[in-house]
């Protein structure tokens, strides 16, 4: 498994229309000993008032190690290569939470160069500083926007779904309901927007996605392939013939320098 590699990415041929897809899985957290591999196929569908449709469909791979290492492919959408066919575009990102740094890169635009920017994060500070005390004025506001929040969790509704087997792992799941009453949004008559989720607890995944909204369309997005294990750790390193640009973060208000810019 290679990911960042375009070619082997992409499964069908690139259409410019419909959603991007990737990132199933959660960043951050204690997520260590629950390594994994998988491929999340996204599909679009959109019914048009014509009746014509758009549709379309991505695949994108994440892979988890045991100490935490993540790096998420996201398609961006279609780029037409020097080889005049449209092929689609990736965004990847690799988080360590050990070595503290981020990095990410793009593959399959031969319009973009080929860097590989890395992103030091800054060390935590060695003791938590008292929260600051809310003015009354921000009190207030604090006050209207939670008061804001429960007025629009009236058009909400949850159900659970219970659990199911999701390629050998057990995900729990949930599906919320949110109406738009007529006019709030120019709409005739009222609106219904429907979410799904499908949470692994065991892995700390979501394995599963839906969300169907009349005014976008129809998008599930889903791991195809889920597989247990170590990855290669071949997965979290740039790839060959990419420039690594490090960021160093800020000290004392001035930005740190920047490393020195090499070819991977």
């Amino acid at each position: 498994m290679v990911l960042g590699d375009s070619a082997g990415a992409q499964i069908v041929p690139c259409v410019t229309g419909g959603m991007v897809g990737g990132m199933m899985m959660a960043i951050g957290g204690n997520f260590k000993d629950m390594p994994f591999t998988g491929t999340v196929k996204s599909t679009f569908e959109q019914k048009l008032a014509d009746g014509n449709a758009i549709h379309s469909v991505t695949h994108s791979r994440e892979a988890r190690d045991s100490a935490g290492r993540t790096v998420t492919e996201m398609a961006e959408g279609c780029m037409r290569g020097a080889d005049g066919q449209m092929h689609q575009r990736f965004n990847v990102n690799v988080f360590d939470p050990v070595a503290r740094t981020s990095m990410n890169w793009q593959v399959g635009d031969d319009n973009q160069p080929k860097v590989v920017h890395v992103f030091h994060q800054p060390d935590l500070p060695a003791q938590a500083t008292k929260p600051r005390e809310l003015s009354a004025a921000e009190q207030e506001q604090r006050r209207k926007m939670m008061d804001a929040a429960r007025e629009q969790q009236k058009d909400y509704r949850t159900e659970d779904l219970g659990t199911k087997d999701f390629n050998g792992v057990s995900a729990h799941g949930a599906r919320t309901t949110r109406t738009i009453p007529a006019g709030q949004e120019g709409n005739d008559q009222p609106l219904v927007v429907i979410n799904e989720n499908w949470r692994s607890k065991e892995l700390g995944l979501t394995v599963m996605t839906i969300n169907d909204d009349p005014r976008h369309g129809r998008t599930v997005s889903e791991y195809e392939e889920l597989n247990r294990g170590e990855p290669d750790p071949s997965v979290f390193a740039a790839p060959e013939g990419y420039t690594v640009e490090e960021q160093r973060p800020q000290m004392n208000g001035i930005a740190g320098m920047v490393g020195s810019v090499v070819p991977y």
